[in-house]
């Protein structure tokens, strides 16, 4: 209890700080969670709902990476359709020129591809397909496997590669092969107008012009249609802790 506290205090100090206006909280012991708790409110302003953690939907942005995109793969690896040593090539021949034809799924789970961090798709896509394509032509930085630069487009490379071999969108594939079965209902890209009322706000004046809440704060996440294997998943606390 006098654990559960010291979070309690923590979390109310930064609040009062205005490092944050609210946050949900949940606590894991031995497999399970066994404390959950909602502090402060979603907004700065006086009428924002209070947090509650199981309630309470937040722009999740790199955490697609692990809980979606990696879970996708690890997935399909189970079943024997994807191979990690597999060249992306195979998957994705639009992904060629240079060296990109040496680069594996394995080395994009790794962050060890040769890409980039990343590059500014929204400046220059004026739809998703071309953001797609602006991935693909990319150069890379380094020989693959020789480095270690963590990638926001290798995740969405391997967004693509779990697409063509499951036949269907990365968010489709995970409503129903992960959060449908493990009861995560409020975890989704693209969520419905009709959440906002419980969807944390992200920002005040980004370069689409107007404030973000409910839509995905990731620019490029956004320049590829609000669906991406690097950004783009929202949810809540307790959805997470599944």
């Amino acid at each position: 209890s006098e654990r559960l506290e010291t979070i309690d205090r923590v979390i109310r100090r930064g609040i009062a700080a205005g490092g944050y206006p609210g946050a949900a909280v949940v606590v894991g012991r031995r497999g399970a969670a066994v404390w959950e708790k909602g502090f402060g409110h979603l907004g700065w302003t006086a009428d924002s709902p209070e947090v509650l953690a199981e309630r309470s939907i937040y722009d999740l942005a790199s955490l697609t990476k692990v809980v979606g995109t990696t879970t996708a793969a690890m997935i399909l690896y189970d079943e024997g359709k994807l191979d990690l040593d597999e060249k992306v090539t195979h998957f994705l021949p639009e992904f060629a020129g240079g060296l990109k034809g040496q680069v594996t799924v394995r080395q994009l789970l790794m962050h060890r591809g040769g890409l980039p961090a990343g590059r500014e798709l929204w400046r220059h896509a004026h739809s998703p397909e071309e953001a797609r394509r602006l991935i693909f032509d990319v150069p890379l930085e380094y020989r693959p496997g020789t480095g270690q630069v963590y990638s926001d487009l290798g995740a969405d490379l391997l967004g693509m590669v779990v697409e063509t071999i499951a036949g269907e969108g990365l968010d489709i594939f995970l409503q129903r092969r992960v959060f449908g079965p493990l009861g995560m209902k409020d975890t989704e890209f693209r969520p419905a107008d009709s959440l906002v009322y419980r969807i944390a706000p992200t920002e005040v004046s980004p370069p689409r012009g107007y404030p973000l809440r409910g839509e995905v704060h990731d620019e490029n996440a956004y320049a590829l249609g609000g669906v991406a294997g690097h950004a783009g998943l929202f949810g809540t606390a307790s959805d997470l802790a599944v």
